[in-house]
């Protein structure tokens, strides 16, 4: 059991790693754009929303449009960010993520320039990417991983079947050899006690004619 949860672990930690050598974060444009594998397109743009909200952003969810407003981001600025961002397949297991970060100048703050927040954006964004992968990678090493074990569970048993039905087939060998022998022996005794059979049957008939003498 500790070397079939040691290898699980092994997997999920390959996985993982997999996944942080993949996923890259690119500026294009205004845009931030990164890959994000394994994982639903809703369920990505279900995490964002979530994650924005946790910035105190008004969100809405349009399709394949996440649109997040007045997003208090304190590490980027002491402004607000109105922050959009679309979710786009591209094959199964591979989901592309662009997302713009729009700094909103206030009474109280002036506008950031692009330079002083955008790496800050860009590990959000890097970081978002990073879990989703890793967290969906590791449910699907789990559920191979479990379809592996009913697998081999399955095996196990038709090969333990087969010893079985082995044992039971040496068991039956041995019981007909036995049984064979038995055979042979007793028709020996069976020849002998014909023998003797016979020979109280001749002793009775002897008596038996003697009786009828007399009469």
């Amino acid at each position: 059991m500790q070397m079939k949860n040691s290898i699980l672990a092994f997997m999920l930690l390959l996985a993982v790693q997999c996944a942080a050598q993949k996923i890259t974060t690119t500026e294009t444009g205004d845009a931030l754009v990164t890959t994000i594998y394994e994982s639903d397109k809703g369920d990505i743009a279900k995490d964002w929303k979530s994650l924005m909200k946790k910035y105190d952003a008004k969100v809405d969810i349009s399709s394949d449009k996440i649109t997040a407003k007045g997003a208090v981001i304190k590490t980027m600025s002491s402004g607000t960010f109105d922050v959009s961002a679309t979710v786009e397949k591209i094959k199964d297991g591979e989901v592309k993520m662009v997302v713009i970060f729009d700094p909103i100048a206030s009474a109280d703050s002036k506008t950031p320039e692009r330079s002083v927040y955008i790496a800050e954006a860009k590990r959000i964004v890097q970081d978002f990417a990073y879990k989703s992968s890793s967290e969906s990678i590791s449910d699907l090493v789990k559920t191979n991983q479990k379809a592996y074990d009913k697998l081999v569970k399955q095996h196990n048993g038709l090969v333990r079947d087969n010893e079985n039905l082995a044992s039971d087939i040496e068991s039956y060998k041995k019981k007909i050899t036995n049984d064979e022998r038995d055979i042979s022996m007793n028709k020996d005794k069976i020849a002998a006690k014909q023998k003797e059979e016979d020979a109280q049957k001749a002793s009775l008939d002897a008596v038996i004619k003697r009786q009828k003498a007399l009469n």
